[in-house]
């Protein structure tokens, strides 16, 4: 362990100064007053379709949004090729350039119309997922570090790029991968639909099928904002339950924490910093479990110095009920994310084989199924 220094509220932890995009994100969400329910109480029947209708608005008013853009922008080209500059053949392309310069304003105009009904779309779509499952989103160290989650989901930014209680997220990434990510994120929603375009019309360029490609624009741009917006909404909806699956998990450990020594708990905390740096990300579902960790291990010294491998050690000599809490832990841990496999499925199959239990895959799948549904079943 490092040096104790004073603790932060993991809000601060995870964005400790918010853009005014997420403070302004964060102030509608707020506004929408989602009611609080006790965090151990499954979703019910008509929360999971609330949910799932939440979901499907928000992906269909985004395929909308590209039909529109994508027929007034295709329409456009389609008059100017057939209506207009066919009667420009001895025309050269200097003399066309201002034809063509008009119509990239327009586009350009209309795109950005496009991109920020997109944003407030997924806003929108967040704050009903928030609303559905219950987030409280009230005044508190856990709903602030939620609220700052599901800021970020919305407007498609990246984790905060710093240390979680002393843990670096992006240590075993490479500079290189680093910098790609960052520029894909700011790509996903206006820069990445203007490159498909421009793919598009180089992949058709010599084909007869490239007169009729402005007609097929709306359907494309369609798909494209619908795929765009569905992962959106899958972040928020695994933002939103996870922290039900995590408080379920805090109840059934109070049962045993009498019996988790000082060397099983401090597994569990390299484990999880271990876990975060394999998954590469400071995912606010693996603060939020941190942190609830923390309180109930009685940490004082909040700055994790992860020393994996030498941890690693430790498992075999464990006892059952220890090594079970071990397991449990990281395991939910691999799922409250959204994504399990690669490297944190790689680093739950160490944890198990080091501890000589059985890799149970479907056990995952399971989990990470209940999970989405709103269940907490053990």
């Amino acid at each position: 362990m490092a040096e104790s220094i004073p603790s932060q509220p993991p809000d601060q932890q995870y964005s400790p100064e918010p853009n005014i995009l997420e403070r302004r994100a964060a102030d509608y969400l707020k506004k929408q007053y989602p009611r609080a329910r006790y965090p151990t109480q499954d979703c019910s029947n008509e929360e999971r379709e609330a949910l799932k209708r939440a979901n499907n608005r928000a992906i269909t008013w985004a395929a909308v949004a590209g039909i529109l853009s994508g027929g007034i922008i295709g329409g456009m080209e389609w008059f100017m090729r057939q209506g207009m500059l066919d009667g420009m053949q001895d025309m050269t392309l200097m003399e066309q350039l201002p034809y063509w310069a008009g119509f990239s304003v327009v586009a350009g105009m209309v795109s950005l119309v496009e991109i920020l009904f997109l944003y407030w779309n997924a806003l929108r779509g967040v704050a009903k997922t928030s609303q559905v499952a219950g987030i409280p989103l009230q005044d508190s160290e856990h709903a602030r570090l939620l609220l700052s989650g599901m800021s970020r989901v919305a407007l498609e930014l990246p984790s905060p790029r710093h240390c979680i209680y002393g843990i670096d997220p992006y240590a075993q990434m490479g500079r290189w991968k680093l910098a790609a990510i960052s520029v894909m994120y700011r790509m996903k929603v206006g820069v990445s639909s203007f490159i498909l375009r421009v793919l598009l019309r180089r992949v058709f360029g010599r084909m007869a099928m490239r007169g009729l490609l402005p007609l097929a624009t709306g359907p494309l741009y369609a798909i494209w904002n619908a795929i765009i917006t569905w992962r959106i909404m899958r972040k928020a909806k695994v933002q939103a339950l996870g922290p039900y699956t995590i408080e379920t998990l805090m109840h059934r450990l109070e049962t045993d924490l009498d019996q988790l020594g000082d060397t099983a708990r401090e597994v569990i905390l390299q484990g999880m910093g271990e876990m975060i740096m394999r998954n590469q990300d400071a995912h606010p579902n693996h603060v939020y479990l941190l942190s609830r960790l923390l309180d109930a291990f009685d940490v004082s010294d909040r700055q994790l110095d992860i020393d994996w491998p030498s941890h690693q050690r430790q498992l075999g000599k464990l006892d059952e009920v220890e090594t079970r809490w071990v397991l449990e832990t990281l395991t939910i841990a691999t799922v409250l994310s959204g994504k399990w496999r690669g490297r944190p499925r790689r680093f739950l199959q160490e944890v198990h084989e080091a501890s000589g239990a059985t890799f149970d895959e479907e056990r995952i799948k399971t989990r990470r199924k209940q999970m989405l549904e709103g269940r907490n079943d053990s």
